[in-house]
């Protein structure tokens, strides 16, 4: 058992940079001998600048540090990981060769769900190459799981020579945060503040910090309550109750911080499942909940709140857990002239250059024209890259939407198109333009093009993962529906549920979990909107269980 002195929570979780700093003030450590994981890198930013805020003038930070980033010192010793788009592509090549799969437009989705399996299974600490994948999964399922477990087997038998013997990403990346565990010694004191530990790799972290006699660790929310709750898989701490656990102490034993009263404890109440009454409807007295007849309408409602508090000289903090609900607030935040930031950011196949590329190849096959794109590619000796630069200085087609390729937005798209061009010829691969069009969407929509931050703008549109450790003076939840905000769906969705238990996977509803956590916190803002839609693409929709809960 470890020291139970150094694990603490705020009293007020929308005010947990409050706490940090009552952490750090106490410390009578100097900055610079500091180590601080964050769970952000927007998280990052907003410490940097809080810190800089709260001392008055210039300092030296403390080491701040993304929860998933590597220590930059260690460049130079740092295995190049493998792309993973050459990974992508080396699936999808043999899976093509697969008489029931027979082309790489149908077997890019099913690569992309294994590789994602993969690093899934990597990611929790599950090694695939131990698992007969094969035998897991036997007659009594239906055919195209035991068809996907079979090629998982044959892919993870494989995945060294797939990955030329390099790390994966995610490998690389768990590596990265267990790296830190032999440096907390170089630190006077080391804090982890807003973490769930719910990811291994982060868990081991923390369980080292919190065996250091110079660490320190903040959680997120308040723990309390009973244990038959916490052990639920969809409880807002499950994830915090198994690090306790694993520390040998008591949810009693943190300690709190004392950063002002909050509604925390009725969100606790509310979310377990104690059927006595609570009273104390005050609490929330500082929630209001809206409900429009459909997204449109919910997006123009987000924006007129927003645009009150921006004339009353506030700051605005918008959640939008999908891609689509942040575009249609956009739209209506742009229409009022208000300057946001909306650096959460979209899929690259959302932005005027992505759906321009491909909306070319579409034309193209939908004409049956093959000739001009084969002899494009011809004339560039095979390289996609380059194909699609004369494609667009050379005005071949008459791109639709029309879009700037000079436009820094569009960094990422062209990066993705490189990557991938890069890693087709390393591989001395030439395709076909219906590959290529494949090619294209896959990695297209899998990167996000995010504007340049806007550190003076009143307004912050964030997705729920991005929002931890952020609050303002008015935060707006908005589509609080089931299926939506909590989201439906996990990583490992193609396994059956008692499969992916038995090999040691987490619940599906460990989203609904850290969700449920994230809504908690930042219902506890000082003014709070939470909103929803009656209807979602012409569907009637079910207001969120996190509503249905308070």
């Amino acid at each position: 058992m470890v020291s139970n002195k150094n694990i603490f929570y705020a009293t007020n979780p929308a005010r947990i940079t409050d706490a940090l700093w009552e952490i750090i003030n106490a410390s009578n450590v100097d900055l610079r001998d500091m180590l601080i994981f964050l769970p952000s890198r927007r998280a990052v930013r907003g410490v940097e600048q809080y810190l800089v805020n709260r001392i008055g003038h210039s300092i030296i930070l403390p080491r701040l540090v993304a929860l998933g980033e590597g220590d930059d010192e260690d460049v130079d010793d740092t295995p190049d990981a493998i792309p993973n788009t050459m990974r992508l592509i080396t699936m999808a090549k043999l899976l093509a060769a697969d008489a029931s799969i027979g082309n790489i437009a149908t077997a890019l989705p099913v690569a992309r769900d294994l590789m994602r399996m993969q690093d899934y299974l990597e990611n929790e600490g599950v090694c695939a190459a131990n698992i007969n994948w094969s035998e897991l999964v036997d007659e009594k399922y239906a055919a195209h799981f035991q068809r996907k477990a079979a090629l998982l087997d044959i892919l993870s038998g494989v995945q060294d020579e797939i990955a030329d013997k390099r790390p994966t990403q995610t490998q690389l990346r768990n590596n990265d945060i267990r790296a830190w565990i032999g440096k907390l010694s170089a630190y006077r004191l080391v804090i982890v503040c807003g973490s769930t530990a719910s990811v291994p790799a982060t868990a081991d972290l923390m369980m080292a910090v919190a065996a250091s006699q110079n660490g320190r660790i903040i959680l997120s929310g308040h723990i309390c309550g009973a244990v038959s709750d916490f052990e639920l898989n969809t409880n807002p701490y499950n994830a915090e109750y198994k690090l306790l656990k694993r520390i040998g102490i008591t949810p009693d034993d943190v300690i709190p911080i004392d950063v002002g009263s909050s509604a925390i404890e009725f969100f606790n109440h509310a979310f377990s499942n104690d059927v006595s009454c609570h009273n104390d409807g005050d609490a929330v007295r500082h929630c209001h909940l809206i409900e429009c007849a459909r997204e449109s309408e919910e997006a123009a409602v987000v924006a007129e709140i927003a645009s009150r508090a921006v004339s009353e000289k506030k700051s605005v903090l918008i959640i939008t857990p999908d891609a689509a609900g942040n575009q249609r607030i956009a739209a209506s935040i742009q229409a009022r002239g208000l300057s946001a930031d909306f650096s959460g950011g979209i899929t690259g196949a959302m932005t005027d250059a992505g759906r321009a590329i491909l909306n070319a190849f579409d034309d193209w096959m939908d004409a049956g024209n093959t000739s001009v794109f084969d002899d494009l590619y011809a004339r560039n000796n095979y390289d996609l890259m380059n194909t699609v630069v004369q494609m667009i200085d050379d005005n071949v087609v008459n791109f639709a939407p029309e879009f700037d390729p000079g436009d820094n937005k569009y960094i990422p798209v062209w990066c993705a198109i490189k990557d991938l061009s890069d890693c087709l010829n390393a591989m001395k691969m030439r395709i076909s333009i219906a590959d290529a069009r494949a090619f294209l969407s896959d990695v297209i929509s899998s990167v996000a093009v995010r504007g340049e931050m806007n550190p003076d703008a009143d307004i912050i549109v964030l997705g729920t993962i991005e929002s931890r450790m952020q609050t303002a003076d008015v935060i707006i939840l908005t589509g609080l529906n089931d299926g939506m905000f909590p989201a439906r769906g996990y990583e490992n969705a193609w396994l059956p549920r008692d499969l992916a238990e038995k090999i040691g996977l987490p619940s599906p509803d460990r989203k609904v979990s850290l969700q449920s956590l994230d809504f908690m916190n930042l219902s506890c803002g000082s003014d709070v909107y939470w909103t929803r839609s009656a209807v979602s693409g012409g569907v009637k929709t079910i207001e969120s269980r996190f509503l249905s809960r308070v």
